[in-house]
């Protein structure tokens, strides 16, 4: 009996996807350093919380 590969085959693209996604945004400066991204996560729950970053800062 032949098993069924349909879910396995569909993440498969999903994921094959995701990633061209990914990389296309990397590929066009769409990115948030990680530095940005600690200081915004620092200061959550202070008194002055920066805006969430945004690509390209």
């Amino acid at each position: 009996m032949k098993a069924d590969h349909t879910d396995h085959d569909d993440w498969e693209a999903w994921k094959d996807e995701a990633t061209r996604h990914a990389l296309a945004q990397v590929e066009a400066g769409l990115v948030i350093s990680a530095e940005a991204m600690k200081a915004w996560a620092a200061s959550l729950g202070t008194d002055n919380p920066l805006p969430l970053p945004q690509p390209g800062q």
